[in-house]
């Protein structure tokens, strides 16, 4: 969700104005699903908790973070270079 956060942050906030505010939701709902833990309909139920592990827990952060990390990165190469774009002379300021 942090991609789709950075991708509305310049419209400020509000939803209505293409905003982050539900973007944000999203990314605070799966995380309070993720803090509450594994339900009775969960697959961590299905599964006997086989993969509830302390090194799920780090593999799991560690692959998002270099997700987002990427997502956040590639789009500010892309904003970089369409703003050197839209310059007539095509020199980069």
């Amino acid at each position: 969700m942090a991609g789709a956060v950075a991708v509305h942050v310049p419209a400020g906030f509000f939803n209505q104005s293409g905003g982050f505010e539900y973007p944000a939701f999203l990314g605070f709902t799966a995380a309070a699903l993720g803090l509450a833990g594994a339900g009775r309909y969960s697959l961590d139920h299905l599964t006997g908790h086989r993969l509830d592990r302390p090194w799920t827990l780090a593999a799991a952060f560690v692959a998002s973070a270099a997700g987002a990390a990427v997502v956040i990165g590639r789009r500010a190469l892309a904003q970089d270079g369409t703003e050197e774009a839209d310059q007539p002379d095509g020199s980069a300021t």
